[in-house]
Formats: C-alpha cells, structure tokens, sequence
C-alpha cells in the first residue's frame, strides 16, 4: 500500500498566541481545520515537488520518506509510502537523523563556549583528561582537524549501548590514528565533543541535549535517549538492492554524532530556529555556518554544518545515515529557506542520489527543474559480484579435478585460492570499513565476503588433500 500526502500551513496560524513553530502539528492542524491528522493520509495534486519525489523513491528503493519545504514561517510537507511497521509516513513518523545530529552538538559545544564554560582553542584535556588525546583542541574536533580518521570512530560505533555511561564508555576506547591539522571527516570528534559536554554540565549527553535545546523548542517527538525514542520504528538496510526491515534501537554512545530521532515536524522547526538565529549569539551563528576548513574549491567545513559557496549564494547543510536511515537538512540563510528530507533506509550504493535530493526539491521549490540522480552502479553491483565470486569458489573447491594434476600444480592453486580469500577480508579494511562494521552497514556484502572467504579456503583445502604424495586423481 502506498500513501502521499501535502500539507500547507502558514505563519498566520495561531494557537492561544503561541507561533507555529512551537506547536505540535496535529494541534495546529486541528486549529486550522485541515483535513490531514497526523496517523491518517490523503492524496496530494501531483507538482513538481510530489513527483520529483515518487521518482526518487522509486529509483532508491525507499520505502518510506517525508520532506518539508520551509519558507520563512510557511512551511509546505511532502510525504509518500509507509515506516518500517507498515504505517503511513505521517509528519509524526520519527526517523533517525544519521550526522545531522552534529549540528546539535557542535550548537551545545558554542552555547557552552558562550557562557565561558569551554574555550574553542583550549586543549579537551582541560575539561576531560582521562581522553586518548588530551592535546587536541575544541575548535579541531569541531571542524575534523584533530587528527581522528573515518575508521577510529567506525571501530566504536553502532554499540546499541544505553545508560549514563555510553558515551564515556565509547570515546574511551578510542584511539587517534591520524595527526592534527589536515581534515579528514569522522564521527570519533563528535563523540569527544559529546564526553567533554557530560564533564563540563554533568549531565548525560542525551539528556542535556533534550532539556537544554529538544525540549524548549517544542520538539515533542524527538528523543536523544532510548528511554524517549519508544516509538521509532523500524528502518530499513539493502539486501542485494532490496529494502529490509532493520530495528536496533537507538545508540545513545551516539548520540553525539548521529543516534538521534526526530520528525519531519520538528526538524523544521530546528530549521526556522538555525535561520532566525534565535540558538546562538550572531556572531557564533556566523562562525558557525562559514567556512572554518576548506574541503574543495567552493565547499568546506564549520562548525558542525558544511558549507557550499554556489555562484555567491552560501548553502549550510549536513546530511546524516545510520544503518536503515538516511536525514538531510539544508539552509538558505540568504532566502531564509531550508529543506529537511527523511528517509527509512540508506545503502552506500544509493548515497549519491539521497544526498541530491535536498539541493534538487530546493531548485524546485524556487520554480527550477530538477531530475533524479542516479546512485554509485559500481557499489550497487558489488553484492552481486561478490556472491558470484563466492558461488565461484565454491564450483572450485567441488571440482578439484579441474585443477593440474601434478602436485606443485595444485600447491599453486591452494595458494591463490589463500590469497583471494585473504583478498576478500582486505577489501572492506582498505576501503576504511572495519570488518565488525561491515555486517552492520551492508549485511549483503559482509555475507558475500564472509561466504567467499569460506568457499575458497575450502577449495585451498580440497587442492592440498589432491596435493598428498600418491594423489593423481
């Protein structure tokens, strides 16, 4: 069964005095007498934006995904196909928001800053010594300068750890691989940045994060601890291409870099807060949303936010997935404008395309055209080709006789058959994926590696035993 829906609410709705935006949306779409009640749905007239959208989710395999279009205080949300339960897609349907949840971190870490409770070129040492790394700097966790590599926060992520200690526990075990000054993108500073709020506030990460930016902004459905986050359903992970349910629960070891819930609802509201300038000071907003590392010729790094320089507009965004779950957020401050798009589910081979969505329904939204990216066909194949390379082995190992009978003939043959299968476990460790990772992020790849290796140990096997002295068969 496939939903859609749209609804259009402007800033002049008003519920006893209080703006849109810290109302729940089913009471001010009660207020306002619209037909659509968060649970329920309807069909949209088909436009630039619904169809845009059917498009990209049929070419992606999304089972589910709901968008929102903010336009100063209007705000305009698109949503199509059903949660990992098997329900409508509503305004209400919490998702996962991957690094998205960055921006709520690095937010916390400059609040702190502007209270003189952090310096941004003081040493994390000085507020939590017991870290890997005391030497490294706010400022170079902020913007992925410290010297953290993509695998040393892959090697303690997805631990599904819950209770005040999570987040403690984890950055604890990390360790640096890298050196400071050259940027290189990674959850382990975010997690860092998450212990150093718990030493400086004394509070748990998750729990700061619900009562000093969650909660006093109305967003009712989002969650930074497991015990808030009962109702997040199931996402889903790609097998060979196909979506499949996946329920793990929220992190909140992650919270600090990506295990938050949220709604499409409330993440709006997040956006008009980021455009308006109402969470911080001006002057940390502008620091924050700039420039602070240089990733391209027109692109860099903030302070929790990416930034675009397109053609003397700026573009402030981050795009955020976990296992089964894809978010991206994007600000125009110039247009006062930001597109939020959620997703329940997320593959690498689909990445490109997910992340262009956002940017396109902008173009749209401006009375632009856009069309559907397509995603990585080289990663959509290798699941493929890794289970062919796995049956492969296997006709090998079951027909040794295809091999020479001579014995210094299948010694060789054992060997190869060593080497790739030791060529199977190096792939996902050179592509920076640690091994307990891979199962995680794609179970269909971590099973044709794991399925391979096996198939040709096996034909190694079965070459040497035909290698014994008097066997020619």
């Amino acid at each position: 069964m496939r939903s859609s829906y749209a609804i259009q609410y402007g800033h002049t709705v008003i519920v006893h005095g209080v703006p849109l935006r810290f109302v729940p949306a089913a009471a001010v779409l009660a207020v306002a007498g619209a037909h659509l009640m968060p649970g329920s749905s309807a069909t949209a007239e088909p436009d630039g934006i619904s169809a845009y959208l059917s498009q990209w989710r049929d070419a992606n395999h999304v089972p589910g995904t709901v968008v929102a279009i903010v336009d100063g205080e209007d705000v305009e949300v698109h949503g199509d196909g059903e949660d990992g339960d098997g329900e409508p897609v509503t305004i209400d349907t919490p998702f996962l928001l991957g690094s998205v949840a960055k921006t709520f971190t690095s937010t916390l870490i400059l609040r702190l800053v502007a209270d003189g409770q952090l310096e941004l070129d003081a040493p994390v040492g000085r507020y939590a010594g017991w870290l890997d790394d005391p030497d490294v700097t706010v400022r170079q966790l902020l913007t992925h300068t410290s010297g953290y590599r993509a695998g040393d926060g892959l090697e303690v992520s997805e631990r599904y750890t819950t209770g005040p200690g999570a987040v403690r526990d984890a950055a604890e075990d990390l360790e640096r691989t890298g050196r400071p000054g050259r940027y290189e993108y990674s959850s382990a500073n975010y997690l860092v940045l998450g212990a150093v709020v718990e030493e400086v506030t004394g509070d748990p990460f998750g729990q700061h994060l619900e009562e000093t930016l969650i909660d006093p902004l109305g967003m009712v459905n989002s969650a930074a601890t497991a015990d808030r986050a009962t109702d997040l359903p199931p996402g889903h992970r790609h097998w060979w291409g196909r979506p499949r349910p996946y329920d793990p629960g929220l992190d909140e070891s992650g919270a600090p870099y990506g295990y938050v819930a949220s709604t499409v609802d409330d993440l709006a509201t997040y956006a008009r807060a980021q455009l308006s300038g109402s969470l911080l000071s001006p002057a940390l907003q502008a620091e924050a949303q700039r420039i602070q590392v240089r990733t391209g010729d027109e692109r860099g790094y903030g302070f929790g936010w990416r930034v675009d320089e397109n053609g003397g507009r700026t573009i402030v965004h981050h795009t955020g997935a976990t296992p089964g779950y894809f978010a991206h957020v994007l600000l125009v401050p110039t247009q006062d404008r930001a597109v939020v798009v959620l997703a329940n589910t997320y593959s690498e081979a689909r990445a490109p395309s997910l992340a262009a969505a956002a940017r396109d329904l902008e173009v749209i939204a401006s009375g632009g055209q856009a069309g559907v990216k397509s995603g990585d066909p080289l990663l959509g194949a290798l699941p493929w080709a890794l289970s062919g390379f796995a049956l492969l082995g296997f006709i090998t190992a079951w027909r040794y006789r295809w091999w020479p009978r001579r014995r210094p003939f299948r010694v060789l043959a054992a060997a190869a058959a060593v080497l790739l299968a030791g060529g199977l476990v190096a792939l996902p460790i050179l592509s920076g994926m640690p091994l307990r990772s891979l199962p995680i992020w794609a179970p269909d790849m971590a099973v044709g590696v794991a399925v391979g290796v096996l198939t040709w140990v096996a034909a190694a096997v079965m070459a040497l035993r035909r290698a014994r002295p008097g066997c020619t068969a």
